[in-house]
């Protein structure tokens, strides 16, 4: 940029030199203009609202230029470069970072900062941008240290509140003020994550078989409540609607329990019926009807 205005200044001062020459009326007033257009050129220099540039005279720092317009003495003072005080957003990845019961964790997410001192930020740092990375991989390493694995994944706003506290304790000795952490994931080994995953897949497993055995349970509880209210031809009926449903099967051999002889007497006529025409379905109805007829 300087060599171009140097280029500009001598090109300008040799068609001043053609016009003098050929058309002298004009020369004062383009020398004029032309002296005009070398002091914007070389003295004054222009920032945008959200820029700054620290300002060296003789080697030392004088001053911070900007926003708008500022002059700058050329030879004597020196801009040494431009800032911008915008919130920049930097990416946070830390392949590394061992957690306090040894395990090896994976954080990725986003920091977002910005310049509030231009003049600590170029004196006190050599590279702010590098510094900031550097510092932001060292406490996150640190506060990951510092907790157990279950707390990391248990606790992420706050290992954000951390993470911006400790690193902004020394951004601001370098003029930066580190407004927000965002963990966007902590990710643990792959092998780690297989065996948190079978251990969530086992718990689930006994869960459900606890839940199981509560269900059985109550139903063993409701059948033994219900069975101790039945007498003794409700049992027999029972028993006897599940022979109507054996008989109705290939089956054929049907054994009866000796209760049933005393429930039996009288009804040897409607068995021998049965018996003869060897229908056990026939001979099941018959018992059943029986114990209706007496249950009257």
């Amino acid at each position: 940029m300087r060599e171009l205005s140097m280029f500009m200044l001598i090109l300008g001062l040799l068609i001043l030199i053609v016009l003098m020459i050929i058309y002298p009326p004009f020369f004062y007033l383009l020398l004029f203009i032309f002296l005009i257009w070398v002091f914007f050129a070389l003295f004054v220099k222009k920032y945008d609202e959200y820029e700054r540039a620290v300002i060296f005279r003789l080697g030392r720092f004088n001053r911070i230029a900007g926003p708008g317009w500022s002059i700058v003495i050329p030879f004597f003072e020196m801009e040494f470069g431009r800032l911008d005080v915008r919130t920049k957003m930097m990416n946070l990845n830390v392949p590394q970072a061992f957690t306090k019961d040894d395990l090896r964790l994976s954080v990725q997410g986003y920091i977002y900062y910005r310049i509030v001192d231009p003049t600590k930020a170029v004196l006190k740092v050599e590279d702010y941008r590098s510094a900031i990375s550097n510092l932001v991989q060292s406490e996150t390493r640190n506060v990951i240290g510092s907790l157990y694995m279950r707390e990391v994944f248990a606790n992420l706003d706050k290992l954000n509140d951390m993470l911006a506290d400790r690193i902004r304790l020394t951004s601001w000795k370098w003029g930066i003020d580190v407004s927000s952490v965002q963990i966007r994931g902590v990710s643990p080994p792959e092998e780690i994550a297989v065996a948190m995953q079978q251990k969530f897949i086992s718990a689930q497993m006994l869960q459900a078989q606890r839940f199981r055995a509560e269900a059985r349970k109550v139903v063993i509880e409701a059948i033994g409540e219900a069975a101790s209210k039945l007498d003794d031809r409700a049992i027999m009926y029972l028993y006897i609607k599940a022979l109507e449903e054996i008989s109705k099967g290939a089956s054929t051999k049907i054994i009866f329990p000796l209760q049933f002889f005393d429930v039996l007497r009288g009804m040897e006529k409607d068995i021998g019926k049965a018996l003869a025409g060897l229908n056990v379905g026939a001979l099941v109805n018959a018992i059943k009807d029986k114990i209706l007829e007496s249950s009257k």
